[in-house]
């Protein structure tokens, strides 16, 4: 038994040396190249996506074997190839996407054993958009492919031209756009406002064509400095103005939410901005345009409008107005109890800021020129209504005959030689700061004169019988 124990032992030494010397052997031999070179294959055309706000391009790099290991090429944008196409007119009727509307990976991965590799490029709607009609193009190039693999020189880069008819129809561009845009907005009274107790706020709608996806922002932007030129153009009429930016406020960044279509930017003008140009019978003018939208284009024409806003908006307030006038024309006529019936001119001419002689010492004493009885006078000019709603006039406290006229109509006429009658009064709707044409007449038999125009708007809490006062008289010419 020991005998085949030391044969066996024996044996297996002399497989170990065996062993030893054929891996000694295989070590030396020259180790073989397993290197591949790399080459851009293009962009997967019918593999290419569009979807509602990105469009997916497939592209591969092909390698001139099986990879021995599994390893990584790095890709970086390269326009300069596109420039170039473009330039030499290879590339016809294309405009060249910028790097800033494409996302992709920085590296495709290559798998072991595989000859060729793949990734994805994200480029957004909107530049497909907004060159509809157009071919757009992009480029890659290869770079530091990992595990000793090397770029085939020649075969460096990877063009991706897309037709943009073929990936979209027109129907389909997603354009912001505001409603009536390429148009002038006509805010009237009761027309295209809301109200508040502050003032006016003006809804604009912006739109967004085709089917809504995810929210974007769009700012808006004012450009007053062209309301005289469009004024001097007759686009807009002659007494529109450009308001201060402290006179209204409106919404300079509107968010228009995931699955939208729609948002609203506001305009607002408080109450007293009317006020202070109504007198002026002034409209007021804004050019609002969307610009920089975070996503999607803007529509050529429709994203930008002209707002009008028209003077009686403001009757929609029923605040107090208080005017700038400076009274009426006073003309008194001596000596003659019917005016200038006969053709004469008047003995005084003169501003007076409201009808209010209370008693014939008052008006002696102010007029000495004129004579104490036998003359009549008459005060004419423009009266603003500073509330909406129906007035009561009073000639009462008149010694002796009076008339009033409203814009022509005689709405108290008792111009007899009689005083102080309470049925001279009358009772007329009038709207919130409109000028209203009046004239009053005065006749002064003999006595006493006095003269005391009042008024009273009981359904705009004005009661109380009240002169008229000078900030609402404007004299005639």
């Amino acid at each position: 038994m020991k005998k085949y124990r030391y044969v066996l032992f024996i044996g297996l030494i002399v497989l170990i040396a065996g062993a030893c010397r054929q891996n000694n052997l295989d070590e030396l031999k020259a180790i073989q190249n397993t290197d591949r070179n790399v080459s851009g294959a293009g962009a997967d055309a019918n593999g290419v996506v569009a979807g509602n706000e990105i469009v997916k391009v497939p592209f591969k790099i092909s390698l001139s074997g099986p990879a021995t290991k599994a390893f990584q090429v790095g890709i970086t944008f390269n326009n300069d190839t596109v420039s170039k196409l473009i330039a030499n007119g290879t590339l016809k009727n294309t405009v060249m996407l910028p790097a800033g509307a494409i996302d992709y990976d920085g590296v495709i991965n290559v798998a072991f054993g595989a000859d060729t590799a793949s990734s994805v490029a994200s480029v957004r709607l909107s530049a497909i958009e907004a060159n509809y009609g157009k071919n757009v193009a992009f480029a890659f190039k290869l770079t530091d492919p990992g595990k000793g693999n090397q770029i085939k020189g020649s075969q460096s880069n990877i063009l991706v031209v897309l037709d943009t008819k073929t990936l979209i129809k027109e129907s389909d561009i997603h354009y912001v756009s505001l409603l009536n845009g390429g148009g002038i907005l006509n805010v009237d009274y009761q027309k295209n406002y809301t109200t508040s107790p502050a003032g006016i706020t003006i809804p604009l709608t912006i739109n967004l064509a085709g089917v809504p996806a995810g929210a974007f922002n769009v700012n808006v932007k004012l450009n007053m400095d062209t309301i005289a030129d469009l004024v001097s153009k007759k686009v807009l009429p002659d007494n529109t103005i450009a308001l201060k930016p402290d006179q209204f406020n409106i919404d300079t960044l509107i968010r228009v939410n995931s699955n939208a279509s729609t948002a609203v930017i506001r305009l607002s003008i408080g109450w007293p901005v009317f006020d202070a140009n109504i007198a002026a019978n002034k409209r007021f003018g804004f050019v609002v345009s969307l610009v920089n939208p975070s996503k999607h284009i803007l529509h050529p024409t429709n994203s930008k409008m002209i707002v009008l806003v028209q003077p009686e908006v403001n009757l929609d307030n029923n605040s107090y107005i208080t005017g700038n006038g400076t009274g009426l024309k006073a003309e008194y006529f001596s000596n003659n109890q019917q005016l200038d019936f006969d053709g004469r001119k008047p003995d005084l001419v003169q501003i007076e800021p409201t009808i209010d002689w209370p008693n014939d010492g008052v008006w002696q004493a102010a007029i000495p020129s004129i004579s104490h009885d036998n003359f009549s006078t008459r005060w004419t000019g423009e009266f603003l209504a500073p509330v909406r709603g129906e007035y009561v006039f009073w000639q009462n406290e008149w010694d002796d005959g009076s008339r009033l006229y409203i814009d022509g109509k005689a709405i108290i006429n008792d111009f007899t030689t009689e005083w102080d009658k309470d049925s001279r009064t009358a009772k007329i709707f009038l709207e919130r700061g409109k000028r209203y044409k009046i004239e009053a007449d005065h006749r002064e038999n003999v006595g006493g004169q006095r003269a005391r125009l009042t008024f009273e708007v009981p359904s705009a809490g004005i009661n109380g019988r009240r002169i008229v006062p000078q900030s609402q008289l404007f004299p005639a010419p």
